[in-house]
């Protein structure tokens, strides 16, 4: 018979946590297991992380989480069944523990970046799908091995859009899930803003009732807009389930809820969530403008966040702007070429040191692909799923971006960095370009030497 996964850690789990008296909480996540404990002391941390099916250990704040993947449903039911410990609900345990009862300063960021992972993290199966499909297309279009306006081309060109246009909905449906209300009607209400009807309709104000206004605008591909309308609609579903009787609670609850979400969310979240995306593209400009080298390092290490929230796309006006003023661009270097050189730098290095077959496809795939600029696969199939691979992003991107505000390094066009068009970036400052971006690569490695990332065993 085939040994079970996760035995061992099933097997050693309370040894490994200084016995059951030392355990206070026990639940987990979508990907997590997480246990609160008395002395963590006794918590051992290093047998615990070479454990079989564990794919790392972390500290937030007083919570030990035990990263799992996946398969965390099935040895979380395992480890109660054997010590007889209560099972929790999940989704209470983070949402309404670490977001109102645990949410300090000190918690508040780790706590936002776990909800937004553990809404990303189901659907990145999409996400990787379509952009190397992207990355696929580009190199045989570059290679002139496919014409890119013949009809093939076309055909997959618009298939490889797909989970990024229609990512409010996958959000959607994933956050459903997270905010424990009905993914489908989750995913309704996000769909609801992205219609076609509606977007055609961007720019445009309408008084809704006669007296609330509306106005329309293009949502697709965006990120915060749905997660803040679904987290809305979960709290709305809560209170009818609370108050409508259960005869007419199939009927009464889904009209309410998506009704009420569809409002609230064109006339109040969604704005704001575009709002938040404007807001951080001006603060990258005035980084950039005001602080010279120093902003450059805030742009590069902000990046992945911001290409995480799907807000990267704010950045679009300033870079036209840009072009059709100055002609030619500088957001582009300081922000998105360091990170993502820092992104496939890491990929690469995890390549390297893997053992795993699995970790070797996925990070060879994205890193290649993440050099030709499609970084999305990258970003959620192996920069999240390892923290210290985020760190070193972060401070390799911010090394690369001081290089790209320090010699005003230029970029003639739209296009797919770090080297996909690297044509456009052929300037008076190319060969800061350059060095921008192996700074970033060489700083990123050199972190994730020095944070000494290994492959689970």
């Amino acid at each position: 018979m085939k040994k079970d996964k996760y035995e061992d850690l099933t097997h050693h789990f309370l040894e490994l946590l200084g016995g059951k008296e030392n355990i206070t909480y026990f639940t987990h996540c979508v990907t997590r297991l997480r246990i609160n404990v008395k002395d963590k002391g006794l918590v051992d941390n290093d047998k615990m992380e070479k454990m079989e099916g564990v794919m790392g250990i972390q500290w937030s704040g007083e919570q030990y989480q035990i990263i799992i993947g996946s398969g965390v449903d099935t040895v979380y039911n395992q480890i109660c069944a054997k010590y007889q410990l209560a099972k929790e609900d999940a989704v209470n345990e983070h949402l309404d523990s670490d977001l109102k009862k645990s949410l300090t300063i000190k918690t508040l960021f780790p706590t936002l970046l776990d909800t937004l992972t553990a809404i990303l993290a189901p659907i990145i199966p999409a996400i990787v799908a379509c952009g190397l499909l992207q990355g696929v297309l580009y190199s045989v279009q570059s290679f002139g091995w496919i014409n890119p306006k013949s009809e093939t081309y076309v055909f997959f060109f618009n298939c490889a859009q797909a989970s990024f246009y229609f990512l409010p909905v996958l959000i959607g449906y994933s956050a459903g899930k997270r905010f424990k209300c009905s993914p489908v009607l989750a995913a309704t209400t996000s769909a609801i803003l992205i219609l076609p009807a509606f977007s055609a309709m961007a720019g445009t104000t309408i008084k809704l009732f006669g007296f609330l206004p509306i106005t329309y605008a293009a949502y697709s591909s965006t990120v915060v807009p749905a997660i803040l309308t679904v987290y809305f609609q979960s709290q709305i579903e809560k209170i009818c389930k609370k108050f409508v009787p259960k005869m007419i609670d199939i009927i009464i609850t889904p009209l309410i809820t998506v009704m009420l979400s569809a409002v609230i969310g064109w006339a109040l979240l969604a704005p704001i969530g575009g709002w938040i995306g404007t807001f951080i593209a001006n603060g990258v400009l005035w980084l950039y403008e005001t602080l010279g080298p120093v902003g450059g390092a805030i742009c590069g290490a902000i990046y992945p966040f911001m290409l995480m929230s799907g807000m990267q796309v704010a950045l679009t006006p300033l870079i036209a702007q840009n072009l059709s003023t100055l002609g030619y661009d500088f957001i582009y270097p300081v922000s998105s070429a360091v990170s993502n050189s820092a992104m496939a730098a890491c990929a690469l290095y995890i390549f390297f040191k893997s053992k795993k077959e699995s970790t070797k496809s996925v990070s060879l795939s994205t890193g290649v692909t993440a050099l030709i600029g499609v970084t999305e696969p990258v970003l959620f199939g192996v920069i999240t799923k390892y923290r210290k691979a985020l760190i070193a992003t972060i401070v390799g991107g911010a090394a690369g971006g001081i290089i790209m505000a320090l010699f005003k390094v230029k970029y003639l066009s739209f296009g797919f960095v770090p080297f996909g068009t690297i044509v456009l970036a052929m300037t008076d400052t190319f060969v800061y370009y350059l060095i921008g971006v192996a700074v970033s690569m060489i700083v990123a490695v050199i972190m994730l030497v020095i944070l000494k990332w290994e492959e689970e065993k």
